[in-house]
């Protein structure tokens, strides 16, 4: 259970990954929810803290078992088991498996109690007809791992014209959510009554199955790396399996399991294991994934080595389509989530600068056909964060940090307001030897500044591992002489370092001299940094079609998207609004194509409107 208590101490020890969780729980422009806005309500005369009311806010929602879950998955476990008791409640072990004594018998406590988070945020139940029917984990944002023949009853066949159970899957979070099935590789018949599959079969009967659900769970609450190379040892070894006997939660559970070399085509392991465990994922002793559980078929309890599948080109294919999102349609890749149309530019950019981190493009100038409109301006930032969140690896460092800044009237020191951003230095930028105040002009002077804050975020960028994304708000009120050549500064020096990405929303009167890009192939050839930039305006019917077959390919890559359908369902998404004589759309008519666009690639993919 999540206390007040737990989450004072999670607010110390991991407040970056609660700010990230509740980006990714609440991805909605329209309805941000920021740690900063959850602090603003705490009332300190009535004994509340940042804690009591951030508690209080994800029970108003519904959202504690999604956030412990987020946290889990990133190694930052609110309510963690003390970890000499990570297997206490386990079900008892099965004996009945010549195993044999491995070398090291007992696991990495330390390790362990890391790892067992992460699995209670990654596992999930197989569901038919919602009563729970096997185990499974995500092995990438939306595409779930399970053991084929927990899916027989789904395809077995049917005399009358009875429907087919319903596919499904209960996450971590507790949620239960449809799933389909996307690919299916067979067991041999043999294996039911407890034979191995034959010489020259065992490569292709390996009893998996692949599921796609909706939503990126799996880039929320963590994946099993399946890219990883497959364990190699030989002979007895300590072994942990994630599994849900009889669907229920045990916890996880110790015993070993014996590897005989490369050419095994099962695995056999000594944990018990009920109806419900088939599919469940299985981990030696330094914690890589070994293979699924398959079953106790004929008293033998044994896994299908990840070794046999994990090279299968439609297996890599399908883990990769998923893993590699470029075109952002969505937020937070949901179906029901806030829809992306008409951004393919700045869709491109980031795209390019994840692919290619040391190319001369280092960032995107947003600027808008109707400088008095402030459309999409703000809405910019969260498909940054949205589109780097959607990139990262749930277990590995942070590998990008963004800082927005709001410049003003009121600024008076942009430097200054930059440096206590991203640096946390009160007393701002000093200029470099013989530029001081007062020994040069005052925009040499400025301009040393800034060159010294972006060596400052430079070092420090780099110190971490990390990309910094400067991401600055059009001005609502224009900008005093003074910032307004900070501003020039810092948009010509920031792009020239390794580590930094400078993104514009607006500011198209200013006389800012970055390098600009008009496509991403430009900063190829370059000799210098600079800025692709992205013009603001009307949408057009291509931009309709590349949201539709983004949509479809992201949710559906298996399904044939024939053009004749796709100019159908992009004709019924445009229904009722009138082009210019360009053939462009007002930007004010985005909400209605959304709604009417969603409608239609739910028809097509089959999920209940």
């Amino acid at each position: 259970m999540l206390t007040v208590g737990k989450m004072r101490k999670a607010l110390v020890a991991h407040e970056q990954v609660i700010r990230r969780a509740l980006t990714a729980l609440f991805p909605s422009p329209d309805e941000p929810l920021s740690l900063d806005a959850i602090a603003m309500g705490v009332e300190e005369e009535d004994g509340e803290d940042l804690a009591d009311m951030l508690l209080a806010t994800l029970n108003q929602f519904g959202k504690v078992p999604h956030f412990i879950s987020y946290l889990r998955a990133r190694g930052a476990d609110p309510v963690p088991l003390p970890r000499d008791r990570i297997f206490a409640r386990n079900i008892a072990r099965f004996t009945g498996i010549e195993i044999g004594e491995p070398l090291h018998p007992s696991f990495d406590l330390g390790a362990l109690g890391d790892f067992a988070a992460r699995a209670e945020a990654f596992r999930c139940r197989i569901t038919l007809d919602d009563a729970a029917e096997g185990s499974g984990a995500f092995v990438a944002p939306n595409l779930v791992l399970t053991a084929s023949h927990v899916l027989d009853r789904l395809f077995a066949p049917r005399a009358d014209d009875s429907p087919a159970p319903r596919l499904g899957i209960i996450a971590s979070d507790g949620e239960r959510y449809p799933a389909t099935c996307v690919q299916r590789w067979p067991y041999h018949d043999g294996e039911v009554n407890g034979a191995l599959p034959p010489d020259g079969m065992a490569q292709t009967h390996v009893d998996i199955a692949l599921l796609r659900v909706f939503m990126p769970l799996g880039q929320a609450y963590g994946c099993i790396d399946v890219s990883a190379d497959p364990p190699d040892f030989v002979g007895p070894s300590m072994f942990t399996l994630v599994h849900y006997p009889e669907g229920r939660e045990t916890g996880f559970v110790s015993g070993r399991v014996r590897r005989d070399g490369p050419g095994a085509s099962r695995l056999p392991h000594d944990i018990d294991t009920a109806g419900g465990s088939s599919g469940g994922p299985g981990f030696d002793r330094d914690l890589r994934f070994l293979g699924i559980h398959q079953g106790r078929w004929q008293n033998v309890r044994r896994l299908v080595p990840y070794e046999r599948f994990r090279d299968e080109p439609r297996f890599r294919a399908l883990i990769e389509e998923n893993s590699k999102l470029r075109f952002l349609w969505s937020l937070d890749r949901n179906i029901e989530g806030p829809l992306i149309i008409g951004r393919r530019q700045f869709n491109t950019g980031l795209a390019a600068m994840l692919e290619k981190p040391t190319s001369r493009l280092r960032g995107i100038w947003i600027r808008r056909e109707d400088t008095n409109s402030i459309r999409g301006l703000g809405f910019s930032y969260d498909m940054l964060e949205a589109y780097l969140l959607l990139h990262e690896r749930p277990d590995a460092v942070l590998p990008h940090r963004c800082i927005r800044i709001s410049p003003s009237l009121r600024t008076t020191d942009l430097l200054a307001d930059l440096a206590q951003l991203a640096l946390e230095d009160d007393l701002g930028p000093e200029a470099l030897p013989g530029t001081g105040d007062g020994q040069t002009t005052d925009v040499a002077h400025q301009e040393s500044r800034a060159d010294a804050l972006m060596q400052a975020m430079q070092r420090r960028a780099e110190a971490k591992g990390q990309t910094w994304w400067v991401f600055f708000d059009n001005p609502p009120n224009g900008l005093s002489p003074d910032v307004q050549v900070q501003l020039e500064h810092i948009a010509r020096h920031l792009p020239t370092r390794a580590n930094l990405r400078l993104i514009l929303a607006g500011y198209e009167t200013y006389r800012l001299a970055p390098l600009r890009f008009g496509n991403v192939a430009e900063a190829d050839t370059a000799r210098r940094a600079g800025l692709l930039v992205e013009e603001l305006g009307p949408f057009t019917r291509s931009d309709v079609e590349a949201t539709i077959n983004a949509m479809i390919t992201s949710l559906s890559p298996e399904a044939e998207l024939r053009p004749a359908r796709l100019q159908e369902m992009t004709e019924m998404s445009l229904q009722g609004l009138v082009a210019d004589a360009t053939g462009e759309f007002s930007g004010n008519d985005l909400g209605t194509v959304a709604a009417q666009l969603r409608r239609q690639v739910k028809a097509f993919l089959g999920v209940d409107a």
